[in-house]
């Protein structure tokens, strides 16, 4: 994919012309790059797609971005209000034109959260927090967008039982206002908000009677990933306690290790995307926005959509296939069959964990099979008697459902096979279970030949 690389950098200069001439400055030498004909393909148009968050680009102003977006085929935005200037009609109005103008369309409009304490209990700084609101539900139907985007208070105005009963009503009353424009609230798991864990999503969950009376579908969650690894969640947890009220996604990466290396572009850290976009998929339908923050650094999000487009056709011709036994496992248990058959009994249950979270078809027990097989003899290497029986009997009962075989991987042949090592240390116990011998436990095969990068089994 062509375009700016990481080293070129937006113009800091003048916004650039609308391309059917309404007034404003001309165009400069470093602005007409940008709006050259777009060198890559647009990102599909599917039910999962890539589209963009004009916050990720931050410093280049917000009414730059369809231009910029359009150069590098995503059509879909989220457009992040960043100064109370950009909540007035008049500036949704040209944004509007400039969207027209390069084909965006506005799937969502994400306010600044400085802007809104709508749980203030100064009455006059909340009052001026919904009058603001209301002005961004405005620009937001202007813009032809479906969700406002809001974090949910801070953690830190979240003290007590009552808050948290304010909370739900003020949500219920700024989705009731939405509703009225024909929109929808979207409340983001954000790791120093209100929805930071899965207990606290899952609570909110819970009284959608209360948000939602009619069931319109007026509230409902913004999935963030990186927000919920951030938060200390595992982010497939989060997802799930969403529910069927997913109404956006922002994507953006973390490092683990690095407290700095929050907020990438996606690949740029830790986040398992493969797992997390076929999970993703089982929820939510619609523009994936890449949020993670690249500046003027453009060229960053090419790589990102190396990354992530292939994937998301992989995630559609998996929604495609009718027979889920069908067709080779995906990569992420094709690396934990690896890891099991090497003996890294621990590193494929972190592998095969994020399969078994993302698929939602029956298949997810097979893998959540070989992974508690896997963690069984684990426990019996590491003399846990206890924990090996039960994680073995657990893991063989699942595995004996895909016999004889399931995409590929001989399951009858793994659950007779490891039924064997379960009565060996059942026969051995406690006492003896030091002398189990490990060169008994099986390796999984495939058929009718193993996958590249998968050494087939015994």
């Amino acid at each position: 994919m062509g375009g700016l690389d990481d080293g070129e950098r937006w113009g800091a200069g003048p916004v650039p012309l609308r391309p059917n001439g309404a007034a404003g400055p001309a165009v400069g030498l470093r602005e007409a790059r940008v709006l050259a004909p777009v060198d890559g393909p647009r990102s599909g148009a599917g039910p999962l797609r890539l589209g963009l968050s004009t916050g990720a680009l931050f410093p280049v102003p917000t009414e730059a971005v369809p231009a910029l977006a359009a150069r590098r085929g995503l059509a879909d935005l989220e457009v992040m209000l960043q100064t109370a200037g950009e909540y007035a009609p008049a500036f949704a109005r040209e944004l509007a034109g400039r969207c027209a103008d390069y084909g965006c369309h506005v799937h969502a409009v994400h306010v600044w959260q400085e802007f809104h304490p709508l749980l203030s209990p100064y009455a006059r700084r909340a009052e001026e927090a919904v009058a603001l609101f209301d002005l961004a539900i405005e620009g937001a139907a202007r813009l032809g967008a479906r969700v406002v985007v809001w974090h949910g208070p801070k953690r830190s105005d979240m003290a007590g039982p009552a808050c948290w009963d304010r909370f739900v009503a003020v949500a219920a009353e700024r989705a009731a206002a939405c509703e009225a424009a024909g929109l929808a609230l979207g409340v983001e798991n954000v790791s120093w908000c209100a929805l930071a864990t899965t207990r606290e999503v899952a609570a909110f969950a819970a009284r959608m009677d209360d948000l939602d009376p009619a069931g319109t579908g007026r509230i409902g969650f913004v999935f963030d990933p990186f927000q919920a690894a951030e938060a200390g969640q595992n982010p497939f947890m989060t997802l799930a306690a969403m529910g069927d009220r997913v109404l956006d996604v922002h994507l953006s990466d973390i490092k683990e290790a690095d407290p700095s290396g929050r907020h990438l572009p996606p690949g740029e850290g830790d986040l398992p995307w493969p797992a997390l976009l076929r999970a993703i998929a089982g929820a939510y339908r619609g523009p994936l926005m890449l949020e993670g923050v690249v500046g003027e650094l453009v060229g960053r999000l090419d790589r990102s959509r190396a990354l992530l487009e292939p994937l998301l056709a992989e995630v559609g011709d998996a929604a495609a296939e009718s027979d889920p036994c069908g067709g080779a496992p995906p990569a992420g248990v094709m690396e934990g069959i690896r890891l099991f058959n090497a003996r890294e009994f621990y590193a494929c249950h972190e592998v095969i964990e994020h399969e078994w979270h993302a698929e939602r078809r029956p298949v997810r027990r097979l893998y959540q099979g070989i992974l508690q097989i896997g963690v069984g003899f684990l426990h019996a290497l590491r003399g846990n008697h206890r924990g090996a029986l039960l994680l073995l009997a657990d893991g063989i009962a699942k595995t004996a459902e895909f016999a004889p075989s399931c995409r590929g991987i001989e399951a009858g042949r793994l659950a007779v096979e490891a039924q064997v090592c379960l009565d060996r240390l059942r026969e051995l116990g406690p006492e003896r279970l030091a002398s189990f011998d490990p060169a008994t436990i099986p390796t999984i095969r495939l058929s009718p030949t193993p996958a590249a990068g998968v050494p087939p089994g015994g």
